[in-house]
């Protein structure tokens, strides 16, 4: 899991890379531009004082370009995010395409400059308009374009407890099976021929709580001992008022 640190370092390095990238990208088109305009060759200085002086700063600009595009690569997909488009896979077309251009439209303004500055120009566009035809497929665009979806950590019974998270279970499916004849046994009959550990238990029935016997020292309050229960409340008593109370 990237934290909120290594998500800003990522951000600015993914910036950092598109951005180096294009900018050079742009230096040595624009170098390749100025060496066209010259007829396509030049030199300056030692053994080459005869030739072709290069326009100002070409002699610096396009090899700063070339290293700088490379290491603005690797900056690219070194600190590049963990979800999002995957651009590094346009670089190549963009390299020879921007080049195939230069060539090709020095060669239309300057037909002097003959088929030396066409077939460059037309390599280089092959070059890289081929793999762009990879991106009418819909999976390589998807990737490209969008990204891959991010991978999902397997969770497991084991890791999940060490790490205090819910825990996988363990699904049983059970099925049954009625035989003819078999409803017709009472609910709590046990078939013998199942298996001891498949037969099922039922709980003991219900039954009701005996009653709890009278105390004969609260007998009075429901009238004399020997008297009939629809006798009166007030029938006299067969027992003297001072007789104690267990007689």
């Amino acid at each position: 899991m990237i934290t909120t640190r290594g998500l800003v370092l990522r951000s600015i390095g993914t910036l950092a890379g598109l951005g180096g990238l294009a900018c050079c990208l742009t230096m040595l088109y624009l170098g390749a531009r100025a060496v066209m305009s010259v007829g396509g060759s030049c030199g300056s200085g030692g053994r080459y004082a005869t030739a072709v002086p290069c326009p100002d700063g070409v002699a610096w600009l396009i090899p700063v370009s070339t290293m700088g595009g490379i290491l603005a690569l690797g900056v690219y997909l070194g600190l590049r995010l963990p979800v999002g488009p995957r651009l590094a896979a346009l670089a190549w077309p963009a390299l020879f395409l921007s080049l195939g251009w230069a060539f090709l439209d020095s060669a239309m303004a300057d037909p002097a400059l003959g088929l030396g500055i066409m077939i460059p120009g037309v390599v280089f566009m092959i070059m890289g308009g081929a793999p762009l035809a990879l991106l009418f497929h819909r999976s390589a665009a998807r990737a490209v374009f969008v990204g891959p979806a991010p991978a999902r950590p397997p969770v497991t019974t084991r890791a999940a407890g060490r790490s205090g998270g819910p825990s996988g279970g363990t699904v049983r499916w059970t099925t049954s099976v009625v035989l003819p004849g078999q409803d017709d046994l009472p609910r709590d009959a046990v078939d013998l021929d199942d298996p001891p550990q498949d037969r099922p238990t039922y709980p003991p029935p219900r039954t009701a709580p005996a009653p709890r016997p009278r105390s004969p020292r609260f007998a009075y309050l429901d009238g004399p001992r020997d008297a009939p229960r629809d006798a009166p409340w007030d029938a006299p008593r067969d027992v003297p008022r001072d007789a104690p109370w267990d007689a």
